[in-house]
């Protein structure tokens, strides 16, 4: 039996998803990436600029559902500063929560529900896969 449909949307991911954070172009991006979800229709472009070894900025757009908007707008607040490495710590720390609840206590623990919605993980992955994508990528 899994849980109820409105654990789906805690008040955190209703909140990226009416106001998302750095949603739009980012015109002098050096990284570029785009990932698909066919279950959900989601199409995201995730954009970012390096300067060194540090994210200068980080963007996405497309079109997608709350879950997938949410995620996209607090991984892009999170890399800002970051390293690029951290987009795949930030990515296995989501695996990690759906299999054992949330580690920390931060944004991204408003997706801890979604280990009883197996099917929705991959909206919540989508931006990862994305800015993952875009460091094979250079302009």
């Amino acid at each position: 039996m899994s849980a109820h449909p409105s654990t789906l949307y805690s008040e955190t991911v209703l909140a990226h998803n009416r106001a998302p954070k750095n949603c739009g172009s980012l015109v002098d991006a050096t990284h570029h990436g785009v990932a698909e979800n066919a279950m959900c229709g989601d199409h995201l472009k995730l954009s970012f600029r390096v300067h060194g070894n540090v994210i200068a900025a980080a963007m996405f757009d497309g079109d997608s559902c709350a879950i997938t908007t949410a995620s996209a707008s607090m991984l892009t607040e999170a890399l800002r500063g970051a390293s690029p490495a951290r987009i795949a710590e930030l990515r296995e720390e989501m695996l990690m929560m759906f299999r054992a609840g949330p580690l920390a206590r931060d944004d991204f623990a408003a997706f801890a529900d979604l280990c009883h919605h197996p099917a929705r993980q991959r909206c919540a992955l989508l931006p990862f896969d994305a800015a993952i994508a875009a460091l094979q990528t250079k302009e």
